[in-house]
C-alpha cells in the first residue's frame, strides 16, 4: 500500500520539478512593432466639411497575421516567430490611416462603422502586399494598398475615387527591424498619396 503511494508522489514532484524548470527558463526573445508613420505637420481641422467613415481595411490572407512575413529564394515564405506586430495589420494600419486623416484637416470628423452619425462618404481599403522581398538584390520592403471612396447615399454606391498604391523600398541588410522600418515610411508615402489624391478627387459636399 505505501509503496504505490510513494511512487505516485515521486511523480507528482518529478512533474512539478519539471514545470519550475520550464517556467523558470530563458523566456522567447520575442520583439514586437508597429507600423506608426508621422507627418510633417498637423492642419487644423475644418470647421464644417465632410463626415468621412473609414472602414476597417482588409488584408490578404497571405499576410493577416501579426507575425512579419518574408519571401526567401524559390519562391518560399517564411513567418517570423520571434518578430511580429504588436496587433494584426488590419487592426493596425486602420487605426493609423483614421489617426492621418483626422489630422489632414480636410474631413470635419472621421467616423468608424457602428457609428450612430451617418457620413457623407465611406472609405474602403485593402492591403494586398506587405512582406520583407529577402529574395531579392537588395532585399526589399514591399507593400501594396487599394483604396475606394464611395457615395453609398446614391442608389449604385457610387465610386469617386479608387487608386492602388505600391511601394518599394531597399533594404542595406535583411533584418527585421530595418524592414519594419522601410514598411513604416512606405506606409507614410502611400497615406501621403492618398491624402493628396482626397484632396484633388470629386467630393461631394
Amino acid at each position: 500500500m505505501k509503496k504505490p503511494l510513494l511512487l505516485l508522489l515521486v511523480a507528482v514532484l518529478a512533474l512539478g520539478c519539471a514545470a519550475c524548470v520550464k517556467m523558470g527558463g530563458k523566456p522567447l526573445d520575442k520583439h514586437y512593432y508597429r507600423l506608426a508613420p508621422v507627418r510633417a505637420q498637423s492642419l487644423p481641422a475644418p470647421q464644417d466639411g465632410i463626415v468621412l467613415n473609414v472602414r476597417r481595411l482588409a488584408v490578404s490572407d497571405l499576410y493577416n497575421t501579426r507575425e512579419i512575413i518574408y519571401q526567401l529564394a524559390d519562391g518560399r515564405m517564411e513567418s517570423d516567430f520571434y518578430n511580429l506586430y504588436f496587433i494584426t495589420p488590419g487592426s493596425m494600419l486602420t487605426s493609423e490611416l483614421r489617426d492621418w486623416l483626422a489630422a489632414s484637416g480636410r474631413f470635419s470628423h472621421i467616423i468608424t462603422p457602428g457609428s450612430m452619425v451617418v457620413p457623407d462618404l465611406i472609405l474602403e481599403g485593402a492591403v494586398n502586399t506587405l512582406y520583407g522581398d529577402f529574395s531579392s538584390t537588395p532585399p526589399a520592403a514591399v507593400m501594396s494598398m487599394q483604396f475606394f471612396l464611395v457615395d453609398e447615399s446614391t442608389p449604385d454606391n457610387t465610386i469617386l475615387f479608387s487608386k492602388n498604391y505600391t511601394q518599394r523600398i531597399p533594404l542595406s541588410q535583411p533584418t527585421a527591424q530595418e524592414l519594419v522600418q522601410a514598411l513604416t515610411e512606405g506606409t507614410r508615402t502611400i497615406f501621403t498619396q492618398l491624402e493628396s489624391d482626397l484632396a484633388q478627387a470629386p467630393l461631394k459636399r
